[in-house]
């Protein structure tokens, strides 16, 4: 696949519901974009080889819960492709993602912080994203 001009990167975790998914979906069909790149990032143990041959039924549960998200993409009229990485660290592996291809933008959404001590030890992946690529990061809070 060649250097796509208007692709937006958008990451998925695997916690957030498939229906809150679709909901945050919804303000990303005003920005005219045709190709979506749905990113899932396994994160990796420093103990575990990121190329382990035992990853397949990890890569494939992924899949599997992404599925339905690049259908519905698909239904709109996007170009939905799921992209699947092994990575130690997520933020990272989405702003090396968003480097080394042409997005014009990254769609991400956010979770709520947690409250009470739990929120103080929290990273957020999203500003950690924002702080580290060129290109806008729109978010939605889920």
């Amino acid at each position: 696949m060649g250097t796509i001009d208007d692709a937006v990167l958008m990451p998925v975790s695997g916690q957030i519901e498939y229906s809150d998914m679709v909901a945050a979906m919804l303000p990303l069909l005003k920005f005219q974009t045709s190709h979506i790149t749905l990113l899932h990032v396994i994160e990796a143990p420093v103990s575990t080889p990121l190329e382990s041959e035992g990853m397949d039924e990890i890569f494939r549960e992924a899949e599997t819960k992404v599925q339905p998200l690049q259908d519905w993409l698909n239904k709109q009229g996007y170009i939905a492709e799921i992209k699947l990485v092994t990575a130690r660290d997520v933020s990272s592996a989405i702003a090396e993602e968003a480097g080394t291809s042409k997005y014009s933008m990254i769609f991400m959404m956010k979770r709520r912080r947690k409250k009470g001590i739990l929120g103080l030890f929290s990273k957020s992946v999203t500003e950690s994203v924002i702080r580290n690529v060129d290109c806008p990061v729109v978010t939605i809070l889920v």
